[in-house]
């Protein structure tokens, strides 16, 4: 049965801070039937993010019965510790309704008896999307005799475009009929593709043989790979599952991803590389071969400048990964060798 999702936003959407909402509309839209969001209530997405189309903004779950969900999306973007209080009709109701829910939060929803009770009655079911069932994976080092050239999509800042970068090369390479397939290591990613493990939730020294695992199953059914980076390397919260997925992945090349600042002039993207090549030729010294640049929050006059700007600088494609023709990093790509 296609899954019909309602989403339960704890904030406002906005168009730059919605980083997991805006991945959904934009990659999952035809799952997405509805968000519930009370301060942009009446609107649809087009109106609020600038894409999505008419997919209704709507105050409460009670407003999109009639078009009969059967997934409830909730805590997707929260860091809340525990199940706030004022969720609980929306939860007990959805399970009445027999719609399942898809937990985001860190606390597991199927550890709470009166939700566990409802769902048995109902014939729902309550998905704790963190939950990564941990089976020891011990990291063993066997990513250097892959056949496919594995890269890595890193960031060096917050909301820097990772999902958006790999979504859009991997279409790319299948346009060109070069074959490709994607690691999803983040919550929105293994909604996206239905698979693949949340790595920020995981113990930390499972997270580098998870990778090497799923690189390792996926080979030689593709031509390339390419791996979701989580976080970056100077983030406190997420700097250790970054370095994890570099470690797991040890890859043959890296995409940067950067959300750009219209605070901060170009050095600092430039300062941001040099950071992270720091760090990575201390691992296998694989190369960055392109930089993406998340350029959301300029004008588009702003964006285009800041891009050949920074391109002048480097030997390397610059590039908005949903604003710029992508045929040269494409090249590049195609380009790389196995290390």
């Amino acid at each position: 049965m296609k899954r019909r999702i309602i989403i339960h936003t704890e904030n406002p959407l906005k168009p730059v801070q919605s980083k997991l909402e805006s991945d959904l509309v934009r990659y999952l839209n035809s799952e997405i039937i509805g968000i519930i969001d009370p301060k942009n209530s009446g609107k649809n997405v087009q109106d609020v993010l600038g894409f999505g189309g008419d997919i209704p903004i709507a105050s409460t779950l009670d407003e999109f019965l009639t078009l009969k969900p059967n997934y409830l999306l909730l805590g997707a973007s929260s860091f809340k510790g525990t199940f706030p209080m004022e969720w609980y009709p929306m939860v007990i109701k959805a399970l009445q309704m027999r719609v399942h829910i898809l937990n985001g939060l860190h606390q597991p929803l199927s550890s709470l008896a009166e939700f566990d009770l409802l769902a048995k009655k109902y014939k729902a079911k309550i998905i704790d999307l963190r939950d990564n069932g941990e089976k020891p994976i011990k990291f063993k080092n066997l990513t250097t005799g892959i056949q496919a050239k594995k890269v890595l999509i890193a960031g060096s800042n917050p909301n820097a475009g990772k999902l958006t970068t790999i979504m859009e090369l991997t279409s790319a390479f299948h346009k060109s009929g070069i074959s490709a397939d994607w690691i999803a290591t983040g919550l929105s990613s293994r909604l996206i593709k239905g698979k693949g493990f949340i790595a920020e939730s995981m113990i930390a020294d499972l997270i580098s043989g998870y990778v090497e695992n799923e690189l390792i199953e996926q080979d030689q059914k593709f031509q390339y790979l390419f791996v979701e980076g989580q976080g970056s390397i100077n983030d406190p919260i997420y700097a250790a599952a970054s370095i994890a997925v570099l470690h797991g992945t040890r890859p043959d090349a890296v995409v940067l991803c950067h959300n750009v600042d219209p605070a901060q002039d170009s050095s600092a993207i430039l300062s941001a590389l040099n950071d992270y090549e720091n760090v990575l030729n201390q691992i296998n010294k694989a190369p960055v071969i392109g930089l993406s640049l998340n350029t959301i929050a300029l004008e588009e006059d702003k964006a285009k400048n800041l891009l050949e700007n920074v391109g002048k600088s480097l030997d390397i494609p610059v590039f908005d990964p949903l604003g710029s023709n992508l045929n040269e990093i494409i090249q590049t790509l195609k380009n790389i060798q196995k290390l």
